[in-house]
């Protein structure tokens, strides 16, 4: 009785050991990757191009195993390749493939999976600047084109008006320097003094202007106040009372100096 006790124990400390011996740290499962019915199926199905069915797969193999470093590999390629346009899916692709070097370091892939690893990196940088623009930034930037396209216009036109107006005033002043030179400039017409006037002041007439109601002679060259009042027919003493300061001064009888023409005393 105690030997089968024993053996009992014994058997069971034994299975325990392959158990643990025949598992796989890294995985927690004795199963080769290579061999799991999940891992087996996706690929069959990626051979008969059943893309959807064979990510399926792949995903399952890796919930029972979180460790199936061939299957994270096996659906990064997928999301990664060109060809499977409609599973495309850069974010994807780059998570298997970091966990496939994750969990196989030395994976024969290495080298090849860093530079696919950068291609993602900036896919998803492409990406991300083409995130759609919220509808009130689109409306935002619609009406500042509309305003830059209006003030565009606005310019435009007044470049246009401005460009008008500096022709006619260039026509303008064209016309203005044509007609200045075409009429003389005009002026004062000087008016001759009468024919009576100028016969009197060539003869030595008694007649001459009146200034202010007064009659007036200007001295011509070696006139005196006696040879005008002889001209006159006026008394001597009378003309020089109506000059005292001529009388006075006999110097400033010169050619031009008014000289004052008293009317007769009867």
């Amino acid at each position: 009785m105690k030997f089968r006790t024993g053996l009992k124990q014994f058997l069971a400390v034994a299975t325990f050991a392959l158990i643990a011996i025949g598992c796989d740290p890294a995985t927690g499962s004795n199963v080769n990757h290579e061999d799991d019915p999940d891992f087996v199926r996706g690929k069959n199905r990626l051979a008969r191009k059943d893309i959807a069915g064979s990510i399926l797969s792949f995903e399952k193999a890796i919930a029972n195993n979180p460790a199936n470093n061939l299957a994270h590999f096996e659906l990064a390629l997928i999301f990664y390749s060109p060809s499977s346009e409609d599973h495309t899916d850069y974010v994807a692709a780059c998570y298997h493939f970091q966990r496939h070097i994750i969990l196989n370091p030395d994976s024969k892939h290495a080298d090849n999976i860093a530079g696919m690893i950068k291609v993602c990196k900036k896919e998803i940088a492409k990406d991300i600047a083409m995130a759609p623009i919220p509808l009130s930034e689109i409306n935002a930037i619609h009406t500042l084109r509309t305003k830059l396209a209006k003030a565009d216009a606005d310019n435009a036109n007044l470049k246009t008006q401005v460009e008008a107006m500096r022709g006619r005033l260039n026509q303008r002043g064209g016309e203005v320097v044509t007609t200045l030179a075409s009429k003389p400039v005009g002026l004062p017409v000087l008016q001759s003094p009468s024919s009576s006037q100028a016969l009197g002041s060539r003869t030595g007439s008694s007649s001459s202007p009146a200034v202010n109601g007064r009659r007036i002679h200007r001295l011509k060259p070696k006139e005196s106040l006696y040879s005008v009042s002889r001209q006159y027919g006026i008394p001597f003493a009378q003309l020089k009372a109506a000059n005292p300061r001529l009388a006075r001064n006999p110097r400033d009888l010169k050619p031009g100096v008014t000289v004052n023409i008293p009317s007769k005393r009867n």
